[in-house]
């Protein structure tokens, strides 16, 4: 189990952070920057076989491929914001993360245009069926 293997690096990672914290702490910010991309590395493998599987879902119901692509990208724009405020409030920056998670909506929201146009169309197509 991959989940597995995640929690017990961040859990390792943890405890030697806290450790460290107090005799070395450029080791433990070394120790900690290791552990945190080891996590993500085991995360984007998990997260490759998804796309997989979404693009199997495009090709099953008939949506349109472009329309997966942006809610794919939707959530990665969600993913990459969220962890780019993360880190910047751990540096002591609260604000400029909150400005990060503005901006974040904000693109989130010009992407997911195309799929406004698609339903927008799909709803005047029904309505001229009535």
């Amino acid at each position: 189990m991959e989940i597995v293997r995640i929690v017990g690096v961040g859990l390792v990672t943890a405890i030697a952070a806290l450790l460290l914290r107090s005799s070395k702490p450029e080791l433990s910010f070394a120790v900690t920057i290791a552990g945190g991309a080891i996590v993500l590395i085991f995360a984007f493998e998990l997260l490759a076989d998804t796309f997989g599987i979404f693009s199997e879902i495009g090709a099953l119901t008939g949506i349109d491929a472009s329309l997966v692509t942006v809610v794919l990208k939707i959530v990665a724009i969600g993913w990459l914001v969220e962890f780019a405020a993360g880190i910047v409030e751990d540096f002591g920056s609260k604000s400029i993360a909150d400005k990060l998670v503005f901006a974040g909506k904000v693109v989130i929201f010009s992407v997911s245009l195309p799929i406004v146009r698609t339903m927008v169309s799909l709803i005047g197509s029904f309505l001229e069926l009535i």
